[in-house]
């Protein structure tokens, strides 16, 4: 007696196949080919293979989008520390008695905040 797969079985069993082959590289013409065999027609394959183009693509920009984003906050962060150290300097040596460096270091660090709180939740419009 043969042994039978259902479709999640067939599934399953190319996925791991698919794993396992990761140093071969596929072409188009031999996806057609595995995709006639599983008995997906070339229609559905090209608008799973669209579909799956157009995610790709979002996702590298979306990547991109991501690393400038961190990049400004790298840029707004750094001389933030900078100036904020060469003010609490310059406050101690100038007048000890009097901390007025807390002020413009609070006012700046709150914007310093808003914009890594922007980026880690990710929501770009804000930003």
């Amino acid at each position: 007696m043969s042994q039978r797969y259902s479709n999640e079985d067939i599934q399953q069993i190319l996925r791991h196949a698919t794993i396992l082959q990761q140093e071969n590289d596929v072409s188009r013409e031999q996806l057609i080919e595995i995709a006639a065999e599983v008995g997906i027609s070339a229609e559905t394959l090209e608008k799973a293979e669209q579909k799956w183009l157009f995610q790709r693509d979002t996702m590298k920009k979306q990547a991109k989008a991501s690393a400038r984003r961190h990049l400004g906050f790298q840029l707004h962060f750094i001389p933030y520390l900078a100036t904020s150290v060469f003010m609490v300097l310059l406050n101690l040596t100038t007048t000890p008695r009097c901390f007025w460096s807390i002020y413009p270091i609070l006012g700046w660090g709150l914007g310093v905040t808003l914009h890594g709180v922007c980026i880690h939740r990710k929501e770009v419009e804000l930003c």
